[in-house]
């Protein structure tokens, strides 16, 4: 499998030199970021692609569980390497002072590297 390079110039582990990617991890990093961080009915072709996090983690009637559910769908429908590698992730949410908060982390066990792998705060 072949991906087009998507990690951004802020990234830590950018690399200004590569255009495509072939590793299953850094594939699946970046297939799990798209999923995260697009809002539903941005990409064209495809009204249910993306999470839209921010307005599915504050709505009123959503649980933990719930929550947990629709990530876990996406990642069946859309990032199905990340199962193959044996990832899992969790949802842990805190109350805030204004806001809540919640940590999705993203795990990999056989990756060599820190894990998690993607670590994302809602607030």
């Amino acid at each position: 499998m072949i991906e087009i390079y998507n990690r951004d110039p802020g990234d830590p582990f950018f690399k200004s030199d590569v255009i495509e990617i072939t590793d299953p991890i850094e594939i699946c990093i970046g297939q799990l970021k798209m999923i995260l961080l697009t809002i539903k009915g941005e990409v064209l072709g495809d009204p249910s692609f993306g999470l839209s996090l921010e307005e599915l983690v504050f709505s009123m009637d959503l649980s933990q569980k719930a929550l947990q559910d629709e990530i876990d769908r996406h990642i069946r429908n859309y990032v199905p390497i990340f199962y193959q590698l044996g990832g899992y992730f969790d949802v842990e949410f805190y109350a805030g002072t204004e806001r809540d908060i919640v940590y999705l982390n993203f795990f990999i066990p056989n990756y060599g590297g820190k894990s998690p792998l993607v670590s994302l705060k809602v607030t």
